[in-house]
């Protein structure tokens, strides 16, 4: 069997094995394989907004325009990091290393996103635990392929305007106090 044809066969044992229960975050244990799969692509807020990092290089990309992130009228930090990465001046989109056998789990099953009524915390922690046991040997590999590509359609989407619920002049005051650590402080802009 190629590998496709072997994550669809143990995507639908898995499914039959678990029909019916409530935790619908699939991870296929073969994606930890002998050689690290990476993907490079541009960023996209929705489908990477978890568990990330970034350098001082992007930090201070992020600082040139901090007065168009802490301005953008949206409640959600990555889609104000998204607006940024669609509208900087002459420069490329936000790209993302992501690895294909994740380290970094969401858990919350309830929640304002998430209308489930059985709602247990305890029964993802464990899976996850379960998963990451099963997972360790193969967490840090000696080599790690990577595959480049250009992003779907929604990689590509351009925000039209924010979602609003940051039109606060206190909330933007202080996203650009968060900016001011180790520099000169500025005198107050307020944006309407």
């Amino acid at each position: 069997m190629n590998y496709i044809q072997q994550v669809k066969a143990a995507n639908e044992e898995r499914r039959k094995k678990h029909e019916g229960q409530s935790w619908n975050f699939q991870v296929y244990p073969n994606l930890y394989g002998m050689t690290q799969k990476v993907e490079i692509t541009p960023w996209h807020s929705s489908m990477h907004n978890m568990g990330f990092a970034f350098n001082r290089t992007v930090w201070s990309n992020i600082m040139v325009l901090q007065d168009q992130f802490c301005a953008y009228d949206d409640y959600n930090w990555d889609y104000s990091l998204l607006h940024l990465s669609q509208n900087r001046p002459g420069r490329e989109k936000f790209k993302v290393i992501m690895c294909k056998g994740p380290r970094v789990f969401h858990i919350g099953e309830c929640g304002f996103h998430h209308k489930k009524s059985n709602c247990n915390a305890s029964t993802v922690i464990s899976k996850v635990q379960k998963l990451l046991l099963n997972a360790k040997p193969y967490m840090f590999p000696t080599r790690v392929s990577a595959t480049v590509t250009a992003g779907g359609a929604k990689h590509n989407k351009k925000l039209v305007k924010g979602n609003g619920g940051w039109g606060d002049i206190r909330d933007q005051e202080l996203c650009a106090n968060m900016t001011r650590i180790g520099r000169q402080a500025r005198k107050n802009i307020y944006y309407a």
